[in-house]
């Protein structure tokens, strides 16, 4: 039986605990004031993370103005949108209108004829990324503009001048999360290593911080310029096929499983690109991680996808050798391999693999 002790000890532990985590959560206050009379009575929606989970908050414009009231643990990037009026969607062939801004406990004020002109009052971290967006504007980049090759580079120079600028800001750690795929750190590693090195440490030992040294590691090894890494694997048949067997060809080396439906979401993109370019030099060989007691299901897999190209696979899962060797941590991924083995793209996905293709094989 517990002593009376220990109960009283566990009661304030357990006490302790629940305020340490009410403690943490702060009161916000998010005033907004709307002059446009199309905008009475309609629908006002907040969604935001109030750092444990997703919330949804709705309330209505009254008198040209509403009222929002929560809790957050911290500074957060909030999606606030207004039901149009009728006409106004007709005028406009919009429903509503939406702005994205970061929102800190605290009291925030909106004021505008309507919310997409609005002005934000609150936090210096709104305030940063106020400069972030006047930046972007400069550069051509505002939504909805045609996003050209050209405009997406000079809006990742706008990104990365800025988390060097601010590498403390919340602003800049979004924009990191952001730009973390293997393909950009690929191309841009050096410089991507030279804006994280500038991070808080407090940053560096989170998730998102282990993960852009993950991704930093990886490209030095095995980014856009490396010599991609030559394996023999079994195929479809159990015919041991090399990857340097297509020498000469633009190879796309495609990781994924059977059981992975984001692979198979993405098989009809690759068989898209397949068919648009297997007539210039471009072919596929995939790698399935699948493992032996689930060949059958990576049989029909092949089969119900309709997918043509060389199937390969050690029937290992994640302990796949050659997965481990192009440091696969999640599928689908992909390498796009030039006809001399030079990686020349990494984890390339639906349009963005598309493009990549035709700038390639031009």
């Amino acid at each position: 039986m517990l002593s009376n002790s220990y109960l009283k000890f566990f009661s304030i532990c357990l006490l302790s605990s629940v305020f340490s985590k009410l403690q943490a959560q702060e009161s916000f206050e998010l005033i907004g004031k709307l002059a446009d009379p199309t905008l009475e009575g309609n629908t006002v929606l907040l969604s935001y993370s109030d750092g444990a989970k997703f919330r949804y908050d709705t309330t209505r414009v009254r008198n040209g103005a509403f009222l929002m009231k929560g809790t957050v643990q911290q500074t957060a990037k909030v999606f606030l949108y207004v039901d149009n009026s009728k006409e106004q969607t007709v005028l406009t062939k919009k429903k509503g209108q939406n702005i994205r801004f970061y929102l800190s406990p605290g009291i925030t004020r909106i004021e505008g004829t309507g919310l997409e002109n609005a002005k934000i009052s609150g936090s210096q971290t709104q305030r940063e990324y106020e400069k972030l967006s006047a930046d972007l504007a400069q550069v051509g980049w505002t939504q909805p503009s045609s996003k050209s090759d050209t405009l997406i580079d000079r809006r990742n120079q706008v990104y990365m001048k800025f988390m060097q600028q601010y590498p403390n800001s919340l602003v800049s750690h979004d924009l990191m999360d952001e730009l973390a795929n293997p393909n950009f750190f690929s191309l841009h590693s050096t410089q991507m290593q030279k804006v994280a090195e500038g991070f808080p440490q407090s940053w560096k030992k989170s998730k998102a911080g282990l993960k852009v040294a993950g991704l930093i590691a990886d490209a030095q090894e095995l980014g856009v310029g490396k010599t991609s890494i030559d394996f023999t694997m079994n195929d479809i048949d159990g015919k041991p096929v090399k990857l340097s067997d297509y020498r000469g060809k633009f190879v796309l080396l495609d990781f994924w499983a059977s059981w992975c439906l984001p692979c198979r979401a993405e098989n009809p993109n690759v068989l898209k690109a397949y068919a648009q370019f297997r007539d210039k030099n471009f072919t596929v060989v995939a790698v399935s991680l699948d493992k032996e007691s689930a060949k059958k299901e990576w049989l029909a897999a092949v089969k119900k996808d309709g997918l043509p190209w060389s199937q390969l696979s050690e029937l290992k899962g994640w302990d796949s050798a050659v997965a481990k060797a192009y440091k696969i941590k999640s599928i689908p991924a992909n390498y796009l391999i030039d006809p001399q083995g030079k990686i020349v793209g990494v984890g390339l996905r639906g349009e963005n693999l598309i493009k990549q293709l035709e700038k390639t094989l031009k």
